[in-house]
């Protein structure tokens, strides 16, 4: 048993003195492996430890800024997005992703701000359009929206989300065509889009197509799209 318990405690030796030996680069990686996994708090340790050896690690300080998204630790994230901007200001994934987390937290005119930075720097990022655009809209700025959706689509995007939150513009804006093409390319893109097909049900309500927009909106329901009920009720039961 002895003897055992010594292999045993040689073993883990090794396995410990390996894991302190992995170079910065080698512990961001496996961090960014542990995201892939969704062990979101391991892969903030293997980030840390990096940072504890090397504060003006870019990568460590923004990687650990995208895990602490993951777990809804936002204005923790916000805190090491700032610190990898301190360190290389000219990185455009740093504002990116502190635009998404001042988003989450309802600071709209900050995120702006981040994305307007991060497309300075790097002018084809295209989810900094698709968020901007997405903030633009609930404010009424649809001319200003529907530029950063459609230069979205121009760089090669293929998110139905897009043509999701493109076909809301069009539709509050009554360009109904646009509209329904947006949202039929939304639910080409994923087929399980309930919301595509709850506004591509009312669009098409909206311009006498009752038949088609009613079994949109059913759909919209099987998908788990509350409103749709509701609307049902209103447009399909008469």
């Amino acid at each position: 048993m002895g003897k055992a318990l010594k292999v045993l405690g040689v073993t883990l030796l090794i396995v410990l003195s390996t894991g302190c030996s992995m170079s910065e680069e080698e512990l961001i990686a496996e961090g960014r492996n542990q995201m892939d996994l969704e062990n979101y708090q391991e892969a903030i340790r293997l980030f840390d430890r990096v940072i504890a050896r090397n504060n003006d690690n870019f990568m460590a300080h923004n990687a650990k800024g995208v895990a602490l998204i993951r777990i809804d630790s936002l204005a923790q994230s916000i805190l090491s997005f700032n610190e990898a901007i301190r360190i290389d200001s000219t990185d455009y994934r740093a504002y990116y992703n502190r635009g998404n987390g001042k988003r989450m937290l309802g600071d709209d005119v900050g995120a702006m701000q981040d994305y307007d930075k991060a497309i300075e720097i790097k002018p084809d990022v295209t989810d900094a359009y698709v968020n901007r655009g997405a903030i633009l809209s609930r404010y009424n700025e649809f001319d200003r929206a529907l530029f950063d959706f459609e230069f979205a689509l121009r760089l090669g995007a293929n998110n139905p989300l897009i043509y999701l939150y493109k076909g809301k513009v069009e539709l509050r804006i009554n360009n109904m065509d646009d509209a329904i093409f947006d949202f039929k390319k939304a639910i080409e893109l994923k087929s399980d889009l309930g919301e595509a097909y709850y506004w591509l049900g009312l669009a098409e309500i909206t311009i006498g197509n009752r038949t088609e927009g009613c079994e949109y909106l059913q759909s919209a329901s099987g998908y788990g799209i509350e409103d749709a009920q509701e609307a049902i009720a209103q447009n399909c039961l008469q």
